[in-house]
């Protein structure tokens, strides 16, 4: 299997890589409390396995995840959360430097907080294509990509089903026995399922993958969106 991660490869291989898909995977979380039943940098490992498993239909590299989000559950047990400047910084001298290497689409995929956290990066995203025209920016998440069901939750069913298709090691559905289980999150985790977890997130990569192989098609074609 062709290496995908850029933090793995030499020169030549990502040169190689460029020219058979010029993309590039940004994944981005956050540490955030997820309950006690889940580990804190959730949101970045649902992102970056997304990532991963898009990366073999698409062709591109996916870069090493940022674990470093903004907002939400700060003062929970666990949670290290920076301001939305310091995000802002990051992700812009990441995007700078990344055009920088000549890849011609830049897919951020961000599993914490759209409403707020995808509202900043957007935000970066625009105004990085305003000033660079040539670049091609695109924010995905695990929650809007979801054709028939784009609700966003907080260490719930969809979050926790999620972790024990990916990881069912890094969860302890034990813990949600304790008295103050459910504070701060959904109180529907107690209903996550394998099952509901895969079919949720193989749904979520299929459109992934379609959003990507469109956007890839409009670039090589010479346009600035992908047809519909």
């Amino acid at each position: 299997m062709r290496k995908v991660r850029y933090e793995e490869m030499r020169p030549d291989e990502l040169v190689a890589a460029r020219e058979q898909a010029p993309l590039v995977y940004f994944p981005i979380g956050s540490l955030e409390y997820h309950g006690f039943h889940l580990p804190f940098g959730f949101d970045t490992i649902h992102a970056y396995e997304l990532c991963l498993q898009a990366v073999q239909q698409t062709g591109g590299v996916v870069l090493p995840p940022t674990y470093w989000g903004t907002e939400g559950h700060i003062g929970w047990p666990g949670s290290l959360l920076l301001s939305n400047g310091t995000i802002a910084g990051i992700v812009g001298d990441v995007l700078s430097q990344l055009d920088q290497q000549n890849f011609k689409l830049i897919v951020i995929c961000t599993g914490h907080y759209p409403r707020v956290q995808g509202l900043l990066i957007q935000g970066i995203a625009d105004r990085y294509m305003d000033r660079h025209p040539a670049s091609r920016i695109i924010l995905l998440d695990p929650f809007n990509l979801h054709p028939t069901d784009p609700r966003s939750e907080h260490a719930g069913i969809i979050e926790t089903s999620a972790m024990l298709h990916m990881r069912p090691e890094l969860v302890d559905m034990a813990q949600l026995d304790r008295p103050d289980a459910l504070e701060a999150i959904s109180g529907d985790c107690v209903d996550a399922t394998v099952e509901y977890g895969q079919t949720r997130f193989e749904t979520v990569l299929s459109e992934m993958v379609r959003t990507v192989k469109d956007e890839l098609e409009a670039l090589s074609c010479g346009t600035d969106k992908p047809s519909k």
